[in-house]
């Protein structure tokens, strides 16, 4: 033993016979062991608040404030709870020490003290847990929520709507059994036969739920592998074509044009060719078509339709019109007129607005579109012979 120890020791041999009674010493010594982590508490408020807070709101990022907000917030409970359980754990430790006075332990002098020390201990020790549990959890939704906010500040769009809220779930899940294994141990439960049960219990399960446990994997790697986001314009395939609204953990939304929701399970999206219209821009090319007549000037034609093209507002004037001749049909001529607009939403309005003013100004100016023209000849027959 230490010089510290030994003093320590004999004060506390000192004030038990000053006091006279064993019960009476344990319930006061502990008493004070709960009062000091009271003031270790308060301490630590103190310094956090005065101290800590002001050095961490000088900082550029905001991850120190909000990682201090939640541990001010739980580490003066934990501190009293903790000082609760270790004074516990002092007034149990006298319960075997022999008084002088009656030669007899407290145990034995009090019975049922031991079963009421040992159900406040249990359920000390489960709140302490419970809060450790609730202090890193939201820790680590701080931590996920800060970096979804980063992740959006740099164009990666509502990342919590998608991944975040899995990796929320999982943590806590994770979290939680860990928390569980900690009271069952201090309990001395055997968990390997639960664990053997829960083993043969996910094999049913998986095997019953093949398909929902597919999509949940093809969701987890969506989120991940991310080919889209939230907000953004895909076509999946040949006939889903529209906004992605919510991805989920076994399917996900997308908003058509007639304002329906398609609900596609991730597993075929996995599966299928995805188009995104909006990645890594929301630049979208917008082509009109126009069938003009034979005999047409095709140099003037292609200068008229990239005025009208460069007079339109929505059209990106950074990347000039083209107008091409694409082909010589039948019966027409087939030009193509290109451009770029900055949102992948005005595309549809552009293209038809396009149109409608390409009609006009054609009309206008004398420039006809040409009609199907289908040539038939008859060859005459002799009459036939009537007897």
């Amino acid at each position: 033993m230490t010089a510290d120890i030994i003093f320590l020791d004999n004060l506390l041999r000192s004030f038990r016979s000053f006091i006279h009674h064993d019960l009476a010493f344990q319930i006061i010594v502990s008493l004070l062991v709960f009062i000091i982590f009271i003031l270790i508490a308060k301490a630590v408020s103190y310094l956090s608040t005065k101290v800590l807070k002001p050095l961490v709101t000088k900082t550029t990022g905001d991850l120190d404030d909000r990682i201090l907000e939640v541990v001010e917030g739980s580490s003066y409970r934990i501190l009293i709870m903790l000082g609760a359980y270790l004074a516990l754990g002092f007034f149990q430790s006298g319960f075997s020490l022999i008084s002088e006075k009656s030669n007899r332990s407290l145990l034995q002098e009090y019975p049922g003290l031991i079963k009421a020390s040992i159900y406040i201990d249990n359920t000390l020790y489960i709140i302490l847990v419970l809060q450790v549990l609730y202090i890193v959890t939201r820790l680590v939704y701080v931590i996920f929520d800060w970096y979804a906010e980063k992740g959006e500040v740099q164009e990666n769009k509502d990342l919590r709507g998608s991944i975040i809220p899995l990796l929320k779930k999982t943590s806590r899940l994770i979290l939680t059994c860990a928390a569980a294994l900690v009271v069952l141990t201090k309990f001395s439960i055997d968990i390997s036969a639960f664990l053997l049960s829960l083993g043969v219990g996910s094999l049913a399960i998986a095997l019953a739920a093949q398909d929902t446990l597919s999509n949940m994997i093809s969701g987890f790697i969506i989120m991940t592998d991310r080919p889209f986001r939230i907000g953004d314009r895909i076509k999946i395939g040949n006939d889903i074509f529209g906004d992605v609204t919510t991805i989920g953990v076994r399917s996900t939304k997308i908003l058509d044009f007639d304002k329906n929701t398609i609900i596609v399970p991730n597993n075929d999206i996995v599966k299928s060719r995805i188009i995104n219209l909006t990645y890594p821009s929301s630049h979208v090319r917008v082509l009109v078509d126009i069938n003009l007549p034979f005999g047409v000037n095709i140099a003037e034609i292609k200068e008229k339709l990239k005025a009208i093209a460069s007079a339109d507002p929505d059209v990106d004037k950074s990347v000039p019109p083209e107008a091409n001749l694409l082909k010589l049909a039948d019966s027409w001529l087939e030009f193509q007129l290109a451009v770029r607009v900055h949102d992948y939403k005005k595309a549809f309005d552009l293209r038809c607005r396009l149109r409608e003013t390409i009609y006009t100004k054609f009309l206008e100016e004398g420039i006809e579109f040409p009609m199907p023209r289908h040539q038939i000849n008859i060859k005459n027959q002799p009459a036939p012979e009537i007897n």
